[in-house]
């Protein structure tokens, strides 16, 4: 497992489970939004290797939600209710 830290000043804003797939492969990363003092955010991809077990067990649940939101998020900015 890769540790990872914040830098100083760093915050985790939020994070989410994004899975992808393709032919023939297929990745379950968790993905951190970090923000900092100036206003500057960055994303960190947790592998799956580097989740914990929380992390792995919310992941389903995570997927699915963000997956709605985004799609629900998409269909109010293109004009569609």
């Amino acid at each position: 497992m890769k540790r990872r830290r914040l830098a100083p000043g760093e915050y985790v804003v939020t994070a989410w489970a994004e899975s992808a797939a393709g032919p023939g492969w297929s990745n379950s990363p968790l993905l951190v939004l970090i923000g900092n003092p100036d206003g500057k955010h960055r994303i960190e991809y947790l592998q799956p290797d580097d989740q914990t077990m929380v992390m792995v067990t919310l992941y389903g649940i995570s997927s699915q939600v963000h997956e709605s939101m985004r799609r629900a998020a998409a269909r109010l900015l293109e004009g569609k209710r």
